[in-house]
């Protein structure tokens, strides 16, 4: 039987917005009672848009006072920690936060961590695969439409840390989940360090799965070029290259495909957001421990991973077995300090 889970939100900016129409979305399960910002108008404004009783510019008043199962938040990434602690110390059941999981690989292990030791569910909103080209792209791969997958290219202009961990997301359920055992990569430029999501300028990474296949990863402004530059935002694109085909999604473009009795397919973008979805599955999981949300913390983590894993192996310069084990903390920043100042070319 369905349950409707009380629900608050942190972050009332454009993807808290985001996140609340996706609750809002499903009534049934979700009952938004409380947005929260440190910007009072900005709250404000969101509850008064979309009808939420309350309104908080403290997110611990919040959660004291509404007894919340759902902490959702949509915050700048450098607030990751200290929200998921906070929701634990409230009683939540489950945390649906903003990719990254964070901007460290021991921060996201600690939240991991933390979750874990609470019985906490914790989800990472790696939305995209629930837009209805990948949907139609991994029906063709898991009906053996391309034959054998053995490579999958994925792509995307936006650096590391914006949309690296939607890319992995989506190449390794593409592949038909996979772990990832092993990682070869590249980093350049340092100029969107100065970010919000600061990583290097362009990383490229080969990267080794358990079925033998290989995934080759890159991402930042070296990246291919699918879309012009009014489609910036939208140039994330997963091929797979299987033995007998290949199909493609480019996020703001569509998809096509090659298969393999020869037929030539293609489809629109899908510009629908897919946060409902997404957190659709969240109460779904609630309502049974067998119903294990796809973005749930361990994969989201094993993803993150890979990433640093490539940012791992240019610092150190050889293949790096993953999981990651005995990496060295603040792996991002010294492979900044590393890199000195001279920016990738584009």
């Amino acid at each position: 039987m369905s349950v409707r889970y009380r629900t608050v939100l942190v972050g009332c900016g454009g993807r808290g917005r985001s996140h609340a129409l996706g609750l809002l979305a499903s009534p049934p399960r979700f009952e938004l009672t409380a947005v929260c910002d440190r910007d009072a108008t900005r709250a404000r404004v969101l509850a008064a848009e979309l009808g939420v009783p309350r309104v908080f510019t403290d997110a611990a008043a919040m959660l004291a006072a509404e007894r919340a199962e759902v902490l959702c938040f949509a915050t700048p990434p450098a607030v990751r920690l200290e929200l998921v602690e906070l929701g634990v110390r409230h009683g939540v059941r489950a945390v649906a936060l903003e990719k990254p999981l964070a901007l460290g690989l021991e921060e996201a292990r600690r939240i991991a961590a933390v979750c874990d030791a609470a019985g906490v569910k914790g989800v990472v909103c790696h939305q995209l695969r629930h837009g209805r080209p990948f949907r139609q792209v991994k029906a063709l791969v898991d009906a053996g439409g391309v034959g054998a997958v053995r490579l999958v290219h994925a792509t995307a202009r936006p650096s590391m840390l914006r949309v690296g961990t939607h890319l992995v997301d989506l190449a390794l359920w593409l592949a038909g989940g996979p772990a990832a055992v092993s990682v070869v990569g590249r980093a350049e430029g340092v100029q969107a360090y100065a970010e919000d999501h600061p990583a290097p300028d362009h990383v490229t990474g080969a990267v080794e799965l358990a079925t033998g296949a290989r995934a080759l990863v890159e991402i930042g402004s070296r990246a291919p070029r699918h879309l012009g530059e009014d489609g910036f935002w939208g140039d994330v694109a997963v091929t797979v290259w299987g033995t007998a085909g290949h199909a493609r999604v480019v996020l703001g473009g569509g998809w096509e495909a090659i298969t393999a009795e020869g037929a030539v397919l293609s489809g629109p973008p899908d510009a629908s957001p897919q946060e409902a979805a997404h957190l659709a599955l969240l109460a779904d999981w609630l309502d049974d421990e067998r119903r294990v949300h796809p973005a749930a913390l361990a994969p989201s983590l094993a993803g993150l991973e890979v990433l640093f894993g490539i940012a791992w192996s240019s610092l150190a310069g050889r293949r790096v077995a993953l999981p990651l084990v005995g990496a060295p903390e603040g792996i991002l920043e010294r492979l900044r300090d590393a890199l000195g100042a001279a920016p990738a070319v584009a």
